[in-house]
Order: structure tokens, then C-alpha cells, then sequence
């Protein structure tokens, strides 16, 4: 099938329907990613761009706006993002929730504001900490410094997230060596947080893995 080419032409084009609704360029028959244009519908959007009836690879049809097509904005139903997660979720290993790669090579947010993943800067100038793992977010204090609110992190995380590497590289060497055990013994890492803020692990990889007062708080 025929794609659309990338001219100057077709910004110009696609300007001029946004500006005044009028005219349409025409599709019909042309391939954009797994999505083929078969015939405008009556509808526009808030740019005025003229909605174009497709047929998708997968056999779904749905209503693209033209503007949608040409910018590459619109690549399929839906199925190619599906697709994509899917291969992801192939791709790197979750144990009991957890993506293995996703911690062993994590690195800090672009928008964290003390330079240190986990402590955030307060307006009153004190450092909060906390720490994420398995979908949960755990609170570890406040702190007037900034070294207290790093270190108290760096042992909630020597604790959860090396904890459960060091678990899951256990576990892995045995099921390795022993697939229908592994199947059998999918790993197990629970995390329990105490009444005083300490953090026990339920595992049977644990060996050693104990407890670790990480919420040394203090008041704002």
C-alpha cells in the first residue's frame, strides 16, 4: 500500500485544513504505521481536521483525525501499544511484582530536588525520605539534614530493594538448576512494616535479611 510521503506539502496541506476546515486532503488507500485510510466521515476536530475512517492491521476500525495521520501521532487502534507492552513485559522478569532489571540498573528522577532518589527538599528546608517496592510507597521521616535523610533511604533500600536481589538471585540459582522446583516455589518477598517504623522481610531467600529502623523522624 501506498504511504503517505514525508514533503513540505502535506504541512502545508494539513495547515490549511486546520486554519479553515476546508480542504480535505485526500487519503483514501494510504498506509499510515498499521493504519489504512478508507473514507472521511463528516466529523472534525478542534483544528479541523476532517476524521478519516481506518482499517488497522488487526482488523478494527476506528475514526483518526487526519492531522493525527500525517504527524505520525496515530499508528494503529491501539493494538501496537498493547503489542509493545506486551514485548516489555517479555522482556524484563517480574518476580512477585517486582521488575528485577528495573532495580538492579534504576537510576534517580530527573525532577528529584535534593539530587538523591528517595529525599525531597520541603519548603521549610528539612529533607523528607521515602522509598517505593511493590507498588507501595513507605515513609521514612523528615529530617533537618540532608546526610540523616540519605542515609536512612540508603537502608531502606540496602534492605528492600538489594534485599530482593539478593533473594532473587537465591532463588534463580536453585530454580536454574532445578526448573520444576522453580515453577513449583515461584519466589516470595513480603515486607512488613513494624509498629516503630521498622521494615521485617517474609522470605524463605531471606538469609539474614533482618530488620532496619529506617524512620528516624523527626517533627516539621
Amino acid at each position: 500500500m501506498e504511504k503517505y510521503p514525508e514533503t513540505e506539502s502535506r504541512k502545508t496541506e494539513d495547515k490549511s485544513i486546520r486554519r479553515s476546515g476546508r480542504p480535505m486532503v485526500d487519503l483514501s488507500g494510504k498506509q499510515f504505521g498499521r493504519l489504512t485510510a478508507l473514507f472521511p466521515t463528516e466529523q472534525r476536530n478542534a483544528n479541523g481536521s476532517i476524521y478519516w475512517r481506518c482499517r488497522c492491521e488487526c482488523g478494527r476500525e476506528i475514526d483518526v483525525p487526519a492531522e493525527g495521520l500525517m504527524y505520525e501521532n496515530n499508528k494503529s487502534c491501539g493494538c501496537l501499544r498493547a503489542q509493545l507492552r506486551k514485548n516489555m513485559n517479555e522482556k524484563f522478569q517480574r518476580i512477585d511484582g517486582t521488575c528485577v532489571e528495573w532495580l538492579e540498573k534504576r537510576k534517580g528522577r530527573s525532577d528529584n530536588t535534593s539530587g538523591y532518589p528517595g529525599v525531597s527538599t520541603l519548603k521549610n528546608g528539612k529533607y523528607r525520605s521515602n522509598i517505593g517496592f511493590q507498588g507501595k510507597h513507605y515513609y521514612l521521616g523528615v529530617f533537618a539534614d540532608l546526610e540523616d535523610a540519605v542515609r536512612v533511604r540508603r537502608e531502606a533500600e540496602e534492605l528492600l530493594h538489594k534485599g530482593f536481589i539478593r533473594c532473587f538471585h537465591r532463588w534463580k540459582e536453585k530454580a536454574d538448576a532445578d526448573p520444576a522446583w522453580g515453577r513449583a516455589n515461584p519466589l516470595n518477598f513480603q515486607v512488613v512494616r513494624c509498629a516503630d517504623g521498622s521494615f521485617l522481610i517474609d522470605s524463605d531467600f531471606a538469609q539474614g535479611e533482618g530488620e532496619k529502623n529506617a524512620d528516624e523522624e523527626e517533627d516539621i
